[in-house]
């Protein structure tokens, strides 16, 4: 009888710690800076505020656009000059071309329809009432921010200023970089100049990106800073959606642990960015948002996982999966402050905070591997838009661009083997891949004589140690 009260007892604390622990991740806060409005739905993008993500709440006002603030210089420290612009009330011509597919917001501009009918050229006259007076810190309107931990600043731009600022966020104080071009947008008219993306990457630089793709600007945060406009990113070769579409106005970028960048557009599409080559290659389009929710802002919560905002909705804010590039709701409250950018300090794919594994830590036991058959890849794979199986992920399925991703995850550095096959088993196409990275996405582009229906895409490592196949369905 006393044993069993005994371990009654030992089984209660245990359940109870267990439960204590779990109660504790749920409420671990997911925060993140937003640039928002005043006010749940609002188009004025003046408000800087840090949120908790999955609460949907505002956690501290960072920046009130009502407050009285005098800028400083970020080189010498003193006071900025007061400068008035006289542009109140001028009128400004914006032509856009849209694509039809997208019934998406394309822009966070307020000169931005949305898009619809066939590839259609519209022109929009937009009369600007707001002049920039004053000199204040948001003045216009802004849709480009990035959290620099290191030195605990927000950097961000102004909509049509061509002006790199940031927000001491241990002072208080903001700062220009006066006199020093940061983009060539012209303004408020100028809407493919206009720079709507930024983010700090893992070299401790900053990177800034126009809508139309054309100026990708690097800016050093420590000692001396420099501003360089390194030039227009270029599409892959493999790549059929361009990032240079105004179809894709708009978005944000995060960054990864291995010096990449990812652009998103706010019609929802996804490019990974090379920095050294500025090559953009497009990875799919997010799914599994709401209709009418234009993907604005986003930063990465951990891993592959990245948050996201829109600027016109207020239903929640979502995370997506760069690996499968589907989305979910994250945030539980009804309705969330709509914001025009998020940052945080953290990068895609990064482990520094995973736990070491233990030096006499014995390796596992390594089983032989089981070749699934044709009619066990049929069952585990039908009708999903995400495949991933011993940490490789293929995506999108189905495949309607004729381009298919594989994500790379925990594998052992060395040449593959990706094989495309008929149901039959028939060898059709195949491509040699080298892994040198934890965490790497390649793209396998199809014959283009192939026709719509299934396949089945099999990856192997070079000694065959590693081997996973998967039915994919092409439209």
């Amino acid at each position: 009888m006393k044993q069993r009260i005994l371990l009654f007892f030992v089984m209660t604390a245990f359940i109870t710690t267990l439960q204590a622990q779990q109660n504790d991740k749920a409420a671990k806060p997911i925060t993140g800076y937003a640039i928002t409005a005043i006010e749940k739905g609002g188009k004025s993008w003046k408000e800087v505020r840090l949120v908790d993500i999955a609460a949907g709440t505002v956690v501290k006002n960072i920046y009130d656009s009502k407050q009285e603030t005098a800028p400083l210089n970020a080189r010498t420290g003193k006071a900025v000059a007061v400068k008035d612009d006289k542009s109140a009330g001028k009128t400004y011509t914006a032509t856009i071309t849209t694509p039809v597919s997208d019934k998406k917001v394309v822009n966070l501009d307020q000169e931005l329809d949305k898009a619809n009918g066939n590839r259609v050229t519209y022109t929009r006259t937009v009369v600007i009432r707001e002049a920039v007076v004053g000199n204040k810190p948001f003045s216009t309107s802004s849709a480009a921010m990035a959290y620099d931990k290191k030195h605990e600043r927000l950097y961000y731009t102004p909509m049509s200023i061509n002006q790199l600022r940031y927000i001491d966020l241990k002072s208080g104080n903001v700062y220009y970089f006066e006199d020093e071009a940061f983009g060539v947008v012209k303004g408020m008219g100028d809407v493919q100049n206009q720079i709507t993306r930024m983010v700090i990457a893992s070299d401790g630089n900053g990177y800034a990106l126009t809508n139309d793709g054309n100026h990708l600007i690097r800016f050093t945060t420590g000692k001396n800073p420099t501003i360089t406009d390194l030039g227009a990113l270029t599409d892959a070769a493999e790549t059929k959606f361009s990032v240079h579409s105004s179809g894709g106005y708009g978005g944000d970028m995060v960054a990864d642990a291995q010096g990449n960048l990812y652009l998103l557009t706010a019609n929802r599409n996804v490019f990974k960015v090379n920095i050294e080559s500025k090559v953009a290659t497009h990875l799919g389009k997010i799914t599994g948002l709401p209709q009418g929710f234009s993907t604005n802002g986003a930063m990465v919560e951990e891993g592959s996982k990245v948050i996201i905002a829109s600027s016109e909705s207020t239903v929640g804010y979502y995370r997506f999966d760069l690996n499968t590039l589907v989305a979910e709701k994250v945030s539980g409250s009804p309705d969330v402050f709509n914001a025009s950018d998020l940052a945080n300090g953290v990068l895609a794919f990064d482990k520094q905070k995973k736990e070491k594994k233990k030096k006499n830590e014995e390796p596992e036991e390594t089983k032989p591997e089981v070749k699934p058959t044709v009619a066990d890849v049929t069952a585990r794979t039908e009708g999903q838009e995400g495949l991933t199986k011993n940490g490789i992920a293929i995506y999108p399925n189905p495949v309607t661009n004729g381009i298919v991703n594989l994500s790379f995850s925990e594998q052992p550095a060395g040449k593959y083997q990706v094989q495309l096959l008929d149901m039959s088993g028939r060898l059709i196409s195949t491509k040699e891949i080298n892994i040198n990275s934890s965490s790497q996405i390649e793209s396998f582009k199809f014959p283009e004589l192939s026709v719509s229906g299934s396949y089945l895409l099999k990856v192997s490592s070079e000694l065959n140690k590693i081997s996973v196949t998967n039915k994919i369905v092409v439209q």
